[in-house]
């Protein structure tokens, strides 16, 4: 039981942490850092999730699709900024910001809205 809490605190944290970072200023070392940050917190929140198997003991559920396409759109968002430092090519930040965003919106917002369907842990914690 643990794992969840250590899991949802953190992707409770990823949530503000994302906002802020998308809508300050760009490129700085400050936005660096706090990325490195945010990517850190959700690697860590994909791989706690692996442990998660409490609608279906012993077997993953279709949430869980979410883990591969979490930490490939990190890879594929971190190859592009680096590209783009490499070559200064617009696209490869483009790139960069719509991943991050689509990882944002799937991960923590869509997959956060599940975590509130009935039978689930934080239905019961918050709708009693």
């Amino acid at each position: 039981m643990q794992i969840i809490y250590v899991h949802a605190t953190l992707a409770l944290l990823a949530i503000p942490l994302g906002l802020y970072i998308f809508i300050n200023k760009k490129g700085t070392k400050h936005h660096k850092i706090l990325g490195r940050l945010w990517v850190t917190v959700l690697i860590i929140v994909s791989l706690t999730a692996l442990f998660i198997q409490i609608i279906n003991p012993g077997q993953y559920s279709l949430i869980h699709l979410l883990i591969p396409y979490t930490i490939g759109s990190l890879i594929y968002s971190i190859w592009n900024i680096k590209k783009f430092k490499k070559t200064k090519i617009e696209r490869y930040k483009i790139k960069h910001m719509h991943s991050m965003i689509g990882v944002y919106i799937g991960t923590l917002l869509i997959a956060g809205a599940f975590t509130l369907m009935p039978g689930r842990l934080f239905h019961e914690i918050i709708f009693g």
